[in-house]
């Protein structure tokens, strides 16, 4: 990561601290370059963990849960959750939360903070909610690719709709959170057409993701037929909720509330 991009985000978000008066916990990066896969023309996708003070959680109006900053003359985008509405995605196994938590490309945390957060994971990952998931956006990135008639996509199309495939297979087979990194993810599962996908992740490193590229027959056949067969597993996956308690306990301890006189 270039060290004057890290430098650059970490003040952000620090000034974001300043500015709005909330606590991060936690930023990581997002997207292709958490993935290992960024074109030479991807942006910084920076997503963060916040709290507010606890007695802004005691008012008749919710704080803002959401923060959004869109894409700025350096390619960061930032944008932020407050830590309940996490916590209540958390529970849901929400895909996209389930990846910043585990990103290999982190900006900044409370260790102690987001160790703990991390450790309830086996105890609300849901693998239906998160094969589901990762099947839909596959499904749907696969209709776009096909929607018009030409023989020519891009190598982001399709390592998208690959990864959210995978990570759906690896879901299925382990009832686990897939690995965030696509190398990883490739090397945790046994797979035809790897060096076909390698090619094309290195291939992607050097070019623009808006650059075309022909299509492949066998990964075209594959993809198809990897969403029928993982679509008839997905029913047959654990879907019981954790205790809700344990994430409210969760949620005060990191508050920080104060000791009751009582």
């Amino acid at each position: 990561m270039n060290e004057s991009i890290t430098k650059l985000i970490t003040e952000r978000l620090s000034a974001l601290e300043r500015e709005r008066g909330f606590r991060i916990l936690y930023a990581c990066e997002s997207g292709s370059r958490a993935w290992g896969f960024a074109s030479t023309d991807s942006d910084y996708d920076v997503r963060f963990l916040f709290v507010w003070p606890w007695q802004r959680y005691l008012g008749i109006l919710d704080p803002p849960d959401t923060v959004e900053l869109g894409i700025d003359e350096n390619d960061l985008d930032i944008s932020g959750w407050d830590l309940r509405k996490a916590l209540r995605l958390f529970r849901k196994s929400n895909g996209s939360l389930l990846e910043w938590l585990f990103s290999p490309v982190v900006y900044r945390e409370e260790a102690t903070v987001m160790d703990s957060w991390r450790d309830l994971t086996p105890k609300f990952f849901l693998p239906k909610n998160s094969a589901a998931h990762y099947l839909g956006l596959s499904r749907q990135i696969w209709k776009q690719m096909n929607a018009k008639e030409t023989s020519e996509v891009t190598a982001k199309q399709y390592l998208y709709v690959l990864r959210s495939l995978l990570a759906c297979r690896f879901v299925v087979e382990n009832q686990q959170p897939p690995p965030v990194h696509f190398g990883l993810l490739m090397a945790a599962i046994e797979l035809s057409y790897a060096d076909a996908i390698a090619e094309m992740v290195a291939a992607k490193s050097f070019e623009r993701e808006s650059d075309q590229i022909e299509r492949y027959s066998l990964l075209d056949w594959f993809i198809t037929q990897e969403q029928g067969r993982l679509d008839l597993l997905i029913g047959e996956l654990p879907s019981d909720q954790g205790d809700v308690d344990r994430l409210t306990g969760f949620f005060h301890e990191t508050l920080k509330l104060p000791k009751s006189s009582a």
